[in-house]
């Protein structure tokens, strides 16, 4: 791998190595600082201080340079670094061998300058860079490895071996393994000493480690990985060896102790090792784990590390059996072997040395699956159901505390585990598992791989949600009889069924049994004693299968009837009744269902006259017998059905012509029907004030039920016929007809009301006179020529005898009048004629709603539908009933079509008139406003630009001369949005309009009047908003003087507006402004002279937010090198220019001849930083003239002058 990829890899790492307490990652290196953010991060991470306000999203070009110039001048002025021939352009291009070199020079200052304790900025101190800083690095590591030979810090780390060394030197026994290292294996090398330095001693892997074995590893990335050692400190709890020295051995003893009694007691020999370890002494598996109770245990100690030394184990719990202990030379381990007698956790101490070991005391756990029990829904299947969480618990408390294992095995065959967590109780486990399907589940319980006892445990769950309740014992019951509940399951029941009875009013005696007809259904009898409401709940281990059903309990055997309405006889057409009493039968509905002798069914009402009792109405209509059933709850009632004879006197009829009128000189008929009515003879009598007799008549019996009555009259008037009707000899019913006499040939008409042509819905009148006829009613109908009747006109009678016939039509066509007295045509009473409709004629068009003046406005008319024939006519006149000159035409555009075009000349309201044919049609006179939109004028501010966000804006709109109409506006913002609007109206015609804009951008009116866009609408106004204006740039904190200062001015947001830049300080600066298009603005300006200038930013002549900004000017730091001077041709004056110079000190200036200083040396400032200094050459000779600039000689001083 190339040296500068190294190097870029090193330098990467160890800036996200600073970064991370930001929570900051970096990848490309060459582009990681191109917008300046994550360079300020590193500084400020590094100097723990603020760099100050920044951008901290950056987008534009302009943003990105304004954020890297402060991050850099950060490094050069407030921490007083070095930079050389690096700016903002090369970070942000960016240029990586530039980067490269900014990132090594803060690694030289922050990591290994001040790792040396000395500062390289400080001219006191010798700077420690190039090969300064990688000797006093390479001097470090020959003191701390001194056995070694080290020649640079590249080449001879290549093998791993000193790497290795170095991390055993900062902690002695981390990397013992540095002493039998093989240099062939330097990867393997290198990687086992980084890793431990970076666990133990906290120096992170800068550098991998194939890179530190790589011959072109570059030093920079070296001295940056190694220069962490500088810093290194131990961990606690360090893996430290220490080194045998086999010349010696030494002979140790083992005890083993429980509860103060000695299990066992050994001897064994080890090599000698420098000091006694314990923590070092190792005790393997499975110490940590436990064991069967009755079973025997190895536990192993591994003192192979820990030197010489004693070993003494001490065992205290709840029981030992026995132990043994044995040792191995071989392996340097303690063999145990231990039987524990009862479960329980035993704790076991292992000291080595008198001390106690690493990790001791260990805990020890017995464990007896025998005494577990386990108990819950998911092991006995009680109270659960498939879908609902089935619990398990198991109670360890008995046999010791243990890693369990449980599993469930479905009915299908499945098995899955479930996993258990601890309860409030410490030895208490709970787990669940949800089950998928009706059927057997076995669930397997195991402690530390034994089984518990009385396993496998056998849980029964039912799909409760597939069991479905069904049976008459779910609606109802009857008390002291078998009622039964049906119980069904698509997947079988499994599990003990079981039912609850429950009185709303007490305890119910209720006797039950469940019989099984299949796997899939079930059945449940029970008997109730007594009537109530009751509460029925049926479950499935111990679960409701369905919610309780709350089920009447009633007895029909209890309900009796009495009442007029059951009686053998009664009579139609009148109401009849009975009460039920239900009072001791229980909740139940009362049901009453009466048929009549055609089948049919009668209404009854049904009315609950106190608890339990009822009373029941009905009303028979037709003779016969009629069934009454009864039923309670359902159930049919005892005695029912009831048996009613019915008798209905109204069901003879009378009819005939002769019922109402008769006529002098013919027979008139009645008929007379007794069919079904119970009666079979029938009697007729006239009566009138004139004749007791009034008519003759004879009967003609047609059939036992039909008969027939002709009479004659003998007079005009009015008479009564009275018919009697007979059941043998028992009268049953006498009716009463009062019958009009009259003569039609004595009736007479005036038609001269009547034309053949009748306009549409326009009253005639005709008159009748029927004096001396003896008719009373006259009644007038209109049919059309097929006879069919289309209306009845009005007759009024003002004097008797005398009528008067009103006939509107309402629709159009040829009709005939006909005319009836007491139902009899009136001899030559049929008249023709044809009505005509005026307002099927449609009028229509724009003109009929708003006319324009000065413009053409056009109103329809269509007559096709008037089914009549005449002309089309208009008449204007003004509201004032004044006439008014309106020139109109009307033409015939088509057949039935005309087309009215009307010019008004004058503004107003009109009154428009169309007739046909001379009558109003339509809406007859309409009202139409004429208006004149042109004369509206637009006054204000209103559609003007340089208006500013939230000050009121008012213009005025003068409609005073448009006639009558409204006015409207509509006001929309730059997003399109509706903007409120005030309108008062201040005179006739003139209104006044305010808005307040929110936001910039051009808003827009629309103003129309009377419906109609007035001219120039709609009018456009330009909102800008000054606070929407953001500046920002390095130019508006500091500045330089003589040097170019930028900041940054985004309008994007402000709407349209004119940007006003001025600066007022010392001396006037010259300021440079640049759009990109976008209404941002990049400023620059040079202010001449050091002191507080005061930058003005205004937009659209307001200030923006933060202007006036009050910025410091100061000089750049002195740097005497960039000071020069002109020596003028007589060499007695010299021109000083020190403005690129910096700083604000005076200059100093020495002159000396050969033998004596220079007389009359004066320096005189221009006041730009340029000085005109003159001496006088007091002899021949060479002159030195010397020039500091804030101490420092200026370039080419001292000059060395030589004058005859």
């Amino acid at each position: 791998m190339d040296w500068r990829l190294i190097q870029q890899k090193t330098f990467t790492r160890w800036c996200n190595q600073q970064l991370k307490v930001q929570k900051i990652s970096i990848e490309d290196l060459s582009t990681a600082f191109c917008d300046g953010v994550n360079l300020i991060a590193l500084m400020e991470v590094l100097s723990l201080k603020s760099v100050g306000r920044h951008n901290r999203k950056p987008k534009v070009h302009a943003q990105k340079v304004d954020n890297v110039s402060k991050a850099l001048d950060f490094i050069m002025r407030e921490e007083r670094i070095k930079l050389v021939n690096i700016g903002s352009e090369d970070i942000v291009t960016p240029n990586l061998k530039l980067i490269l070199g900014l990132v090594w020079t803060l690694i030289l200052h922050y990591q290994i300058s001040q790792g040396f304790g000395f500062d390289i900025d400080d001219p006191a101190t010798e700077a420690v860079e190039g090969p300064s800083a990688a000797q006093a690095l390479l001097a470090y590591v020959k003191k701390m490895l001194p056995n070694k030979t080290i020649n640079n810090l590249t080449t001879d780390w290549n093998d791993g071996i000193l790497i290795a060394s170095l991390v055993d030197a900062h902690a002695p026994g981390l990397c013992t393994e540095m002493d039998t290292m093989d240099h062939e294996n330097a990867l393997e090398n290198a990687t086992l000493a980084m890793k431990l330095a970076e666990e133990w001693l906290d120096v992170p892997q800068l550098l991998e480690p194939q890179d530190m074995v790589n011959s072109k590893v570059d030093e920079l990335s070296m001295m940056t990985y190694l220069s962490q050692f500088l810093d290194a400190k131990l961990k606690p709890g360090a893996p430290l060896k220490q080194r045998i020295d086999p010349s010696q051995i030494m002979q140790c003893t083992g005890t083993v102790t429980s509860n103060g009694f000695l299990l066992s007691e050994c001897t064994f020999h080890k090599p000698g090792i420098l000091g006694c370890n314990p923590e070092e002494v190792r005790v393997r598996e499975p110490v940590l784990g436990g064991c069967h109770v009755g079973e025997s245990l190895n536990i192993v100690v591994d003192l192979v590390d820990a030197g010489a030394g004693n070993l003494c184990i001490t065992i205290d719990g709840p029981h030992i059996l026995g132990a043994t202990g044995t040792f191995d030379d071989q392996d340097g381990a303690v063999s145990l072997n231990l039987v524990f007698h009862k479960a329980g956790t035993y704790k076991m101490a292992v000291r080595y040395g008198d001390q106690e070991v690493k990790g001791s005391p260990y805990h020890i756990r017995a464990w007896d699956p025998s005494l577990v029990t386990a108990y819950g829904s998911g092991i006995t299947g009680i109270g659960t159901s498939v879908g609902l969480p089935a619990d398990v618990f198991v109670d360890l408390s008995k046999s010791g505390v243990g890693s369990l294992e449980v599993a469930v095995m479905g009915p299908s065959g499945e098995t899955y585990a479930i996993d258990v967590s601890l309860t409030e109780r410490p030895d208490v486990f709970i787990g669940s598992y949800v089950p998928v399907a009706s059927g057997e589940y076995r669930i397997s319980i195991k402690l530390e791989r034994w089984e518990v006892a009385n396993n496998p445990f056998t849980a029964l769950i039912c799909d409760l949600s597939k069991v479905i309740l069904d049976g008459p014992g779910l609606v109802k019951a009857i008390v002291n009889c078998p009622n039964f509940i049906e119980v069904f399951a698509e997947d079988g029941i499994y599990g003990e069924l079981a039912a609850q009875f429950k009185s709303l009013l007490g305890p119910q005696d209720v006797e039950y049994h469940c019989t099984r007809a299949n796997d899939g259904h079930h059945q449940i009898c029970y008997t109730p004693h007594q009537v109530g409401m009751m509460e029925i709940t049926v479950t499935c281990n111990g679960l409701a299968i369905q919610h309780s059903c709350v089920t009447p309990c009633i007895d029909p055997t209890t309900v009796t009837v009495r009442g007029a309405g059951i009686s053998p006889e009664i009579l139609a057409g009148k109401p009849a009744e009975f009460f039920i009493d239900a009072s001791h039968s229980g909740p139940g509905d009362v049901e009453a269902l009466i048929t009549d002798p055609s089948g049919g069914f009668i209404q009854t009402q049904i009315a609950c006259t106190q608890q339990g009792t009822y009373a029941v109405t009905y009303e028979p209509t037709l003779a016969g017998e009629h069934a009454i059933a009864l039923t309670f709850g359902g159930l049919k009632v005892e005695g029912s059905p009831y048996m009613v004879h019915v008798c209905d006197p109204g069901v003879a009829k009378v009819s005939g012509p002769g019922l109402k009128v008769a006529y002098i000189g013919v027979e008139n008929l009645v008929e007379m029907c007794t069919e079904g009515s119970g009666m079979n003879k029938v009697d007729v009598n006239f009566e009138s004030p004139l004749d007791t007799f009034a008519a003759d008549y004879r009967l003609l019996e047609l059939n036992e039920c039909n008969k027939q009555i002709y009479y004659t009259p003998h007079n005009v008037g009015m008479f009564d016929m009275i018919v009697n009707c007979f059941h043998e000899t028992t009268l049953i019913t006498s009716q009463s007809f009062a019958v009009l006499c009259i003569d039609p040939t004595l009736i007479t008409l005036d038609w001269r009301g009547m034309d053949a042509n009748v306009p549409f819905n326009e009253e005639r009148q005709i008159l009748i006179n029927t004096d001396d006829s003896g008719a009373q009613n006259v009644d007038v109908c209109i049919t059309d020529l097929k006879g069919k009747v289309v209306g009845y006109p009005r007759v009024t009678e003002h004097i008797p005898g005398k009528h008067t016939v009103t006939i509107k039509i309402d629709r159009t066509g040829q009709y005939q009048l006909d005319i009836k007295c007491n139902n009899t045509s009136v001899f030559g009473c049929g008249h023709t004629f044809t009505a005509f409709d005026p307002k099927a004629i449609k009028v229509f068009g724009p003109g009929l709603d708003q006319a324009i003046m000065n413009q053409d406005n056009v109103i329809e008319v269509d007559t096709e539908e008037a089914k009549g024939s005449g002309e089309v006519g208009v008449i204007f006149s003004f509201t004032d009933q004044a006439l008014c000159q309106v020139n109109y035409e009307i033409k015939l555009v088509s057949e039935n079509h005309y087309k009215i075009n009307y010019f008004p000349q004058q503004v107003g309201i009109y009154r428009i008139t169309v007739t046909y044919a001379g009558t109003a049609i339509g809406p007859n006179t309409v009202t139409v406003p004429c208006i004149d939109p042109s004369s509206v004028t637009i006054n204000g501010r209103g559609p003007q630009t340089g208006i500013l966000v939230g000050s009121p804006v008012d213009f005025t709109i003068d409609a005073s001369n448009a006639g009558p109409g409204t006015v409207d506006v509509a006001m929309t913002n730059a997003k399109g949005e509706k903007v409120p609007v005030d309108m008062e109206q201040t005179d006739c015609g003139v209104y006044n309009i305010t808005y307040i804009p929110f936001y910039s951008g051009d808003y827009r009116a629309g103003i129309t009047f009377g419906g109609q866009e007035v001219q120039g609408s709609p009018f456009v106004t330009q909102v800008c908003n000054p606070n929407s204006v953001v500046a920002f740039g390095a130019g508006l904190d500091k500045s330089i003087a003589l040097n170019a200062n930028s900041f940054t001015v985004d309008a994007s947001q402000a709407g349209d507006g004119a940007l006003n830049l001025t600066i007022e300080g010392p001396e006037e600066c010259n300021i440079d402004c640049k759009a990109d298009g976008d209404h941002i603005y990049c400023v620059s300006y040079v202010p001449p002279l050091a002191g507080t200038y005061s930058v003005n930013i205004k937009f659209a002549d307001v200030h923006i937010p933060g202007s006036p900004f009050l910025v410091a000017c100061s000089r750049a730091p002195s740097d005497a090198s960039k000071c020069h001077a002109v020596m003028e041709a007589d060499n007695q004056a010299i021109m000083v220019d020190a403005k690129n110079a910096g700083g604000t000190g005076a200059l100093e200036v020495g002159v000396w001849g050969a033998q004596v200083p220079a007389r009359y040396v004066t320096v005189e400032h221009n006041g730009d930083y340029t000085f005109n200094v003159s001496y006088e050459i007091p002899e021949p000779g060479e002159t030195e003239i010397s020039i500091k600039w804030h101490g420092q000689h200026i370039m080419g001083s001292p000059f060395k002058v030589v004058t005859e």
